[in-house]
């Protein structure tokens, strides 16, 4: 069909008269800009080691009725890392209570509080620094407490990256 006769676009534009029109050759060059832009991440992938989930889990030593988990290493990042928590599950008993505290057991800031078993999770980042830590204080229970923690480690030098 000779070019003249067309009412329609054409897949290349160069084919009716042999020259492209420059917004042609422009949209190609922005088009294929676009394509390699989208072929490398957006962001730097953080690696496995510098970002991986941890889940730390144990049960509290219970006497008369009362009794605490404190576990530095264990319930908090340790340096150089920051802790993303999620989660924070217990089970296990039939009455009383269990407060989960960051850094002083009875003092510190209360980061969860459980009357009945179940778990306790954030619509937003709850961070823990390095050498933070949680500490778990029972009292009034009947049975046993067990716990579970679900949590992001991050290295801090990929914190920035993590946040965003």
């Amino acid at each position: 069909m000779p070019a003249g006769d067309r009412n329609y676009a054409v897949a290349n534009p160069a084919a009716g008269n042999g020259a492209a029109p420059s917004w042609a050759l422009e949209l190609l060059a922005q088009v294929g800009q676009l394509s390699e832009t989208r072929a490398k991440p957006a962001h730097p992938r953080i690696p496995w080691e510098a970002c991986h989930p941890v889940n730390p889990f144990g049960a509290v030593n219970i006497s008369a009725g009362a009794g605490s988990y404190i576990q530095p290493d264990l319930m908090g990042p340790t340096s150089p890392y920051w802790w993303d928590l999620r989660e924070i599950t217990a089970w296990g008993w039939t009455a009383g209570t269990v407060t989960v505290y960051r850094n002083f057991l009875t003092s510190g800031e209360q980061v969860a509080v459980f009357s009945t078993p179940g778990n306790f999770t954030w619509s937003t980042q709850k961070m823990l620094r390095p050498d933070d830590d949680l500490k778990i204080s029972v009292s009034g229970i009947t049975g046993n407490v067990q716990f579970q923690i679900e949590a992001i480690e991050i290295e801090t030098a990929w914190l920035p990256e993590y946040l965003l």
